[in-house]
């Protein structure tokens, strides 16, 4: 029945769009894009972005060499050491039972579970009793169904792989040829496996006396830190899928522990070589400029906090672009980045139609009283929710675009791009607003120009269909009267004293030392946390330098992703992703303009993320057509 939908939906829009390209509006739409399009390929803009530059490493210089010095040196520890500890891997009793206690969790062995389930039960209740507490029934349940589990001795993993239900969410998700039987049957067998089940349990048991959440949370924690430890990529497909959703130390704890399973794997592995190039070197140099306004800072300890966030998300940078090697794992976590995003919009909408938010204190409620409420989502603030949007929206548009209208998953990623682009317009945040605009001027002006004939029709249409309230809130942007334009402008005033005093070096990093300057030079007596603009940020806690920095970092990314667009046909998946990534970035970047965009160090992580990808991708390109 589906099928038959959309095999018909798709008959439809084709014919439809036979009958267009034949009308005399199409042919007058195409003289306009021909003029538009023979002027901007003659444009200087594009005459520079022609200048393909690749980094070589005969042309680094001292400097750079300097600087990427830690990855040479984990090198000649591989040289001496590498043997040393691919041996003592291969032999370690712990590593083989951490490969035993992965395979059996990942395939999901009734009877590992079971016996895991009955650890549980018996330790729970010999502490409670310990401790004068009661026998508990609940556990008890628990106990009777590990029981059942114990006698069977099932992966229930390999039946996923015959389901059509399955199948049907793999191929909506765009993983059809996803194969459930991913673990290694040699380890699911045994009395080792059993044991290590009977002690996670009863580790497990233990803690739940203590908290249930944490209980619970103890045989799934080991076997996700085991697994980073086996395969570090898996520990970034973690991080791009729970960034949203989970506490900042969380996140942080993850990357740190990937980026020591990555370390411990370029050691061990003889083949593996640091990646090395142009932007890390840039992320390299800003952390420097940044840890050196730290040190100096009217706040030292509380600056170098915020440095220490800084190093482990833009770290990360360097795990993504030395894991992701293959198109496979490649568009498998972009997959994974917009199905996470799409649940943060689903999330994000609920609250709007629930009413699930006790504030409106992000909205001028003189000026905007129709308007309602403003939703943030998994975020806890409408403008973060509108940035990290603003990095997703164009990925899911490459995929709702690139599948073809007979596949499930075209009309699954457009349903994902509707919810987000939704979602995007409930924050009611008119800095994304104007980013995800530019974000989406650059994507269609490279992906498909001729559209922009369709702009007088769309100008039409827009009245009719826009609610007044979000026209009210657009044309609010630059008005005084507005409280959060007021409170904006008021700061950045204040900003602007204060960097007559501190534009070279800066005052130092994070709240509390901008807190201990800020009052000094603020307006109208109004508080705040920061500038409430990423550029002006960066200027005032580590000077004109980081400033640069931070600028030349983006532009060579962006140049990269240019290079990276024309390797191939521009409708190819790659170079439409390529371009995707960097339309994003550039409206996150818009946004900046009149957020401290960096504020929340979960999409600071989602951004650095966002340009590891696009590298990664680069990469991949490259050694193609090599």
């Amino acid at each position: 029945m589906s099928s038959l939908i959309l095999s018909s939906l798709a008959v439809f829009f084709k014919n439809l769009w036979g009958a267009f390209k034949q009308s005399g509006l199409y042919a007058l739409f195409w003289k306009i894009y021909n003029g538009i399009t023979g002027s901007w390929k003659n444009s200087k803009v594009m005459t520079m972005l022609r200048k393909h530059e690749r980094d070589g490493e005969s042309k680094q210089s001292v400097v750079s060499k300097i600087l990427m010095s830690p990855f040479t040196f984990l090198e000649f520890l591989q040289r001496r050491l590498g043997a040393l500890v691919r041996e003592q891997i291969e032999k370690s009793c712990i590593c083989k039972w951490s490969r035993t206690y992965v395979q059996n969790f990942m395939a999901v062995n009734t009877r590992f579970f079971g016996v895991m389930m009955l650890g549980v039960f018996i330790a729970y209740n010999a502490v409670s009793i310990v401790r004068g507490g009661d026998f508990s029934k609940l556990s008890l349940a628990a106990a009777f169904l590990g029981g059942i589990a114990v006698m069977m001795n099932y992966n229930l993993m390999s039946f996923l792989s015959g389901s059509k239900v399955v199948d049907i969410v793999k191929s909506a998700a765009g993983f059809k040829d996803l194969d459930f039987e991913f673990f290694d049957k040699s380890y699911v067998s045994g009395v080792t496996r059993l044991v290590l089940a009977a002690l996670a349990g009863l580790l497990a048991g233990a803690a739940m006396t203590v908290s249930p959440i944490i209980g619970l949370a103890v045989p799934f924690a080991a076997f996700g830190m085991l697994l980073v430890m086996y395969v570090p990529i898996m520990g970034v497909f973690a991080a791009v899928f729970a960034a949203p959703f989970v506490p900042t130390m969380v996140l942080a704890g993850l990357c740190i522990w990937t980026v020591l399973a990555l370390v411990i794997k370029s050691l061990a592995d003889e083949s593996f070589k640091w990646r090395r190039e142009g932007v890390g070197l840039s992320i390299i140099i800003l952390l420097g400029v940044l840890f050196v306004s730290s040190l100096l800072s009217f706040a030292r300890m509380g600056s170098l906090k915020v440095w220490a966030m800084y190093f482990v998300f833009w770290s990360f940078y360097f795990v993504i672009i030395n894991t992701v090697k293959t198109k496979e794992q490649l568009y498998g976590l972009l997959k994974l980045f917009v199905i996470s995003g799409a649940l943060v919009a689903v999330y994000g909408i609920m609250q709007y139609l629930f009413g699930w938010t006790t504030t409106n204190a992000w909205l001028d409620e003189n000026m905007f009283e129709d308007t309602g409420m403003r939703v943030y989502s998994t975020l806890g603030n409408p403008n973060v929710l509108g940035e990290y949007l603003l990095l997703v929206l164009p990925v899911a548009a490459v995929y709702m675009l690139k599948y073809k209208f007979k596949e499930l998953g075209k009309w699954a990623y457009g349903a994902m791009f509707l919810v987000l682009a939704l979602c995007l317009v409930l924050t009611q945040s008119r800095g994304c607003w104007i980013g995800f605009m530019l974000s989406a001027v650059i994507f269609v002006t490279f992906y498909e120009g001729k559209l922009w004939a369709l702009i007088p029709i769309v100008l039409c249409i827009l009245p009719f269909v826009v609610p007044q309230s979000i026209v009210d809130r657009m044309m609010s942007v630059g008005n005084m009267d507005d409280s959060s334009t007021s409170y904006r402008v008021y700061i950045w005033m204040g900003t602007f004293g204060m960097l007559k005093h501190y534009w070279l070096g800066g005052i130092g990093m994070g709240e509390a030392a901008f807190g201990n300057v800020y009052p000094f030079f603020s307006y109208n007596a109004i508080i705040a946390p920061h500038s409430h603009n990423t550029y002006l940020q960066l200027m005032v806690e580590a000077g004109i330098g980081a400033l640069i920095v931070f600028l030349v970092l983006q532009g060579l990314f962006l140049k990269k992703m240019s290079d990276t667009y024309r390797l191939d046909d521009k409708k190819s998946l790659d170079s439409s992703m390529a371009l995707a990534i960097a339309s994003g970035v550039a409206g996150f970047l818009a946004q900046s303009m009149f957020d401290y965009t960096f504020y929340n160090y979960r999409v600071m992580a989602v951004f650095v993320m966002v340009m590891a990808i696009g590298i990664a991708l680069k990469y991949i390109k490259e050694g193609e057509t090599a």
